[in-house]
Order: C-alpha cells, then structure tokens, then sequence
C-alpha cells in the first residue's frame, strides 16, 4: 500500500493514545461474514506429542514440557518497564502476568534449558523514571531483550537509551516513536493504542450503522483523529457526527451520552483511557439509552461488560488477540495461556477479568522462546545472538491467538510511514451475547492498514 499523505499528519497525534491500549522498580527474580447486515450477529463461540523429538506436551498438543529449566546454565535475564500503579494509569497485571509467566515457563524448561530471569522496573508515569528504567535495562548485561514494555509516559527518551545499546524490544505495546522504520530494536504484534482507537470505527459501519460520533479523551489533536477517518467514513458510505471531550475531573458522565444522542449517532467510538471509559460506559447504561459503542479490549473484561444490564450487549471491543473468555474449541491455546494465569491468585488474571495487555505478556514470552530456540543458538546468550534470532526469525506459530503467525522484523506490505514497525495489522472483533453469557469472537478481522486507506474489502486471512 502507497504512503498517503495521512500518515505524516497522524505523527502528532498517535502519542496521545498510547494509553487507550492499555485501557487503556526493583528488580525481581522469579522462578463473518462482512458484517454488512443492520443488526450484529454473533459469530463462534482439550496429551500429545511434538511429532517425534520426544518431547511431551500439555494443552492438547500446545505447549512443550521439557521438565524444569537447569540452574546451573546462564540465565537469559529479560526486562519489563510500564507504569505500576498511578492516578492516571495502572498496568501492574502485565507485570504480574510475566511474572507469572517466567515461572511457568522456566517449569517447561526455560529457553533451551536455560532458566528465565526476570527484572522489572516501575517508570511510575514519570518520564524522567521512564527513561532511568531504560539505563536500569541497557546498564545490567545480563538483560538480553525487554518483554512487554508500555513506555506511556516518554517513549522517546527510553527508545535514545535502548536503541544505541541494541536491547530488543520484544512485543511491545508500542506509542507512535515505537513504531518508526529506523527504531529497529523495536518488536511488536499490535497497532498499540493508536491500531485499536482507528479500529473502533469499522464494527459499527460493518453492524450497518451510518451516523457515527465519537467521546474522546480532550485534547487539542483530536481533530487530527476525525481527519484520519475519512477514508473509512468513504469507503464505508457513514457519516460523523460529531465528538465531544472528557475534561479533567468531570463527574458528571451521562452528559456525553446525551450529547451523542441530540447529534443523532447510532455507535459511539470510545477512544479514552480505562476509568473513563468504563464511566461513560456506565453511565450510559444508567439512562438504558439504545446506543451501541465501540472501544478498545483493554477497557474491561466479561465481568466488567456483565455489569453493564442495559448496554453490555450494545459494546464492540477489538483487539490484536481474542478475549480471554473466548471458546477453547475455537482458540485452543487460551487453555494453556489462563491455566498458567490462573495459577496466581490475582484478580485481574483471572479469566473473567483478563484484558489483553496481561495476555499479551504470556504470548510475548511464548513467542520469544519460540524465537530463540528455532532461529537462533540458545546456548549463546547474549544481545547480539537474541538480535540475530529475532531478525532471522519468520512466521512464528502464535497459537491462532493472533490472526496471522508473526515475522517480527517485517514492514508489512512495505507500509513505511509512521507505522513502519507493525508486522501484524489484523484485529479481532468480539461483543458481548447475553444468551451465551459470554464475548463471542467475531467471523471478520479487521487490517488496521487496509482500513485506514480507505479500503473494506480486503481478502480475509
């Protein structure tokens, strides 16, 4: 696909919601169809062996066990840096999920024998922490890669760090700098929160829906966000109408759902963070309106959505990986990916409460030993031999929990432009199905690229 002349406008803006994907320290050592009709319909909602290295596997034939890693090899160190807890934002259950993660792993046999170590550092939405928790990475050379990071705060100042030391930054959730074409250091499967924002529009033109509006977090770029969507406003034949800010300290949330109403929308996008989102979520349930929303998986979990009496069926959630709750027929590794969450006793890893940024910390690990032991020499652990695995490194099996399998050093399609560093751009779509008491993944997937050039009718993976 060509460059456009959207991408370069976009640059200003896509920094501002690294924190809807999301929604959107110490170190620590641990062992459809098209959619077209008018109404959404619902799409589909367990010992084996690995063919003959000998190796046993759980989960139906998923995942290896090749019994726990051996201590007495080097370790390979691997380093996370997001925000813990803030007023303005908490994602402290990645961290706890690659914990957790570590732990399971390094009981199946670490990478190549070796064991996992994990380091992780709270940039507490500092920018100048964010950038201390860079030097902290680059400084330890036992770190060979970082699993994970969400640098909110100052992507660009921890990319000046990590970029000359060559740290691999392995499925990341990236901000707008992440994704530039010279940040080569940098690996993620998902569009971060700028891919999930622009995705939220697609479902509701695709369930049939033409009058569009959008409640956003206020900033002054936001027209930025409504100039990018008019290829898909086009392409699709809808119409905005219109969008309204979330100030600072506003307490009153049914006044945007009001609003949404008077300007006549039918599906309301949702680019804002967690709180707030889930605020106007409930808000708008309290006035039992008839509107339905799009946001990003982030926001909540099935247990968050059933809560909702009156809207939860009314909600479009997408992500670059299915819903925790989503069907083991349909996504077998899920089995695998929550047992392992499971095995904490922590709320929000547990399968009702899973969002997709924790998920993404076990599929990122995964991927990462997948990486290293069939691309590269895992009794060379260093940055150099993890880099050169990584880049070598092709169509990796990510369990069908992403659309495609990932090359992560690929620019897709020769994109270029401010979305250089996504080698994956396909999203899933699920809502909410009372009858089913559950999320049900949507038959169509949505390319983030394709989309954003105007085009609707791609082939489907």
């Amino acid at each position: 696909m060509p460059k456009r002349t959207w991408l370069i406008k976009l640059l200003a803006l896509l920094c501002v919601f690294t924190l809807v994907a999301a929604a959107c320290g110490d170190d620590d050592t641990t062992s459809s169809d098209d959619g077209s009709t008018a109404t959404p319909t619902s799409g589909t909602t367990d010992d084996g062996t690995d063919g003959g290295s000998g190796v046993d596997l759980s989960y139906g034939g998923i995942i290896w066990d090749n019994g726990p890693c051996d201590a007495s090899l080097t370790e390979y160190g691997i380093g996370i840096t997001t925000v813990f807890e803030s007023a303005v934002l908490s994602l402290i259950d990645q961290v706890t999920a690659l914990e957790v993660s570590v732990d399971q792993f390094n009981a199946r046999g670490g990478i190549g024998g070796h064991c996992i170590k994990l380091t992780k550092c709270d940039d507490e939405f500092n920018p100048n922490k964010e950038v201390e928790c860079a030097q902290q990475m680059v400084d330890d050379e036992s770190i060979v890669a970082t699993i994970n990071d969400t640098t909110s705060i100052n992507p660009q100042g921890f990319i000046d760090v990590a970029l000359p030391a060559d740290l691999a930054r392995f499925a990341i959730s990236p901000g707008q700098q992440d994704m530039a074409a010279d940040v080569i250091n940098s690996y993620p499967f998902t569009g971060g929160g700028s891919g999930t924002t622009f995705m939220m529009l697609p479902p509701c033109a695709r369930a049939g829906f033409k009058k569009i509006g959008m409640i956003n977090v206020d900033s002054p770029t936001i027209d930025l966000l409504v100039g990018a969507l008019g290829g898909m406003l086009a392409s699709y034949g809808v119409e905005f109408v219109g969008n309204v800010p979330v100030p600072a300290g506003t307490t009153d949330f049914q006044q945007f759902t009001l609003t949404m109403q008077d300007k006549g929308a039918e599906c309301v996008m949702l680019p804002l963070g967690e709180n707030e989102v889930l605020q106007v979520l409930n808000a708008a349930d309290q006035l039992d309106t008839d509107l339905w929303f799009s946001t990003s998986s982030g926001s909540t979990g099935l247990r968050g959505v059933k809560e909702l009496p009156n809207v939860g069926d009314q909600l479009f959630l997408n992500g670059a990986m299915p819903a925790a709750t989503a069907s083991w027929d349909v996504f077998p590794a899920l089995e695998a990916l929550i047992s392992d969450m499971e095995t904490s006793s922590d709320p929000q890893l547990q399968r009702d409460n899973l969002k997709e940024s924790p998920m993404r910390s076990w599929l990122g690990l995964y991927a990462f030993i997948r990486t290293i032991e069939d691309f590269g020499t895992p009794d060379d652990v260093s940055r150099t031999a993890v880099n050169a695995a990584i880049r070598a490194a092709q169509d990796i099996d990510m369990l069908g929990l992403t659309v495609i399998d990932w090359t992560p050093n690929l620019d897709f399609g020769g994109q270029g432009g401010p979305f250089a560093r996504i080698s994956n751009p396909w999203y899933y779509v699920w809502l909410y199905d009372a009858a089913q008491d559950n999320f049900v993944v949507q038959d169509y997937k949505l390319n983030m690229l394709a989309e954003l050039g105007g085009v609707n009718d791609y082939p489907q993976p």
